[in-house]
């Protein structure tokens, strides 16, 4: 009778705890984008890609409950969010941030970048373009068409300044695939450090495809979350904001094992 006792107050002990921890839900994009984001669709592969063994190393260290990694296309995942369907997303920065986003705010209430992971937008070109690597960049596309991922979140801001936005592709593939097709003129996308995809560029497109040396702009991505969730967890999340700043050189050594496959 006692050992019954004992094994159904075990389960019971288990089951309350995972009730009282349930998994925290990360969102991310369901596209290729390597060696960032591997893999295409809901299924999360392994490897998955450098963002997510950074998001997996966060939560090692500032979340102590399961984390529950969800792919979705890139216009349903900030309806997710807001809906609570998921509890972070990282989002790079735009000119208006919704209201049902929460971002790190400094303490006059203005965005905290000194809590963002900085990022670069990068341009890729034919070679047999022979543009000099030093090209500079926003001037050169001035009236000519960029390719950029769909729901890029700069593609209005490219379209003020004079560049043509072809934002229809959902994944790098296809974009690079306009670019030989000579449908755009150059392929926007986001990285951390300029060089950071010169390698994987370099084993799928071999010599046809170069980056240019200036990148278009300098960017921030935060992981966002909802109101009710920061509510719920605030404590939390600040913990969380403030690693991912502190810890994105960590990044470069998280690359380096995908630059050796």
């Amino acid at each position: 009778m006692l050992r019954s006792f004992l094994l159904a107050l075990f389960l019971c002990g288990s089951a309350c705890a995972e009730a009282a921890c349930p998994p925290v839900r990360i969102g991310y994009i369901d596209q290729d984008r390597p060696p960032y984001w591997l893999g295409s669709g809901a299924e999360v592969p392994d490897p998955a890609g450098v963002g997510v063994d950074y998001m997996r190393a966060m939560a090692a260290a500032m979340i102590p409950c399961p984390i529950q990694f969800t792919r979705m296309p890139t216009t349903r995942l900030r309806v997710a969010l807001a809906a609570g369907e998921i509890d972070y997303l990282p989002i790079e920065e735009r000119p208006e941030i919704p209201a049902e986003i929460v971002l790190p705010r400094d303490r006059s209430g203005a965005l905290d970048r000194s809590r963002a992971v900085k990022t670069n937008i990068i341009v890729l070109v034919r070679a047999a373009d022979q543009l000099p690597p030093d090209t500079i960049t926003p001037r050169y596309f001035q009236g000519r068409v960029m390719g950029v991922p769909y729901g890029a979140p700069y593609a209005d801001a490219l379209r003020e300044a004079g560049i043509r936005v072809d934002d229809g592709a959902r994944d790098l593939e296809r974009n690079v695939g306009k670019l030989k097709l000579k449908r755009v003129d150059g392929v926007a996308l986001t990285v951390g450090q300029l060089n950071d995809m010169d390698q994987s560029i370099a084993e799928r497109y071999g010599s046809e495809v170069v980056r240019l040396r200036v990148p278009l702009f300098s960017s921030n991505i935060w992981l966002a979350t909802n109101p009710a969730y920061y509510a719920a967890h605030r404590e939390q999340v600040e913990a969380v904001w403030t690693w991912m700043a502190t810890h994105q050189n960590e990044l470069s050594g998280m690359l380096n094992k995908y630059s050796r496959k």
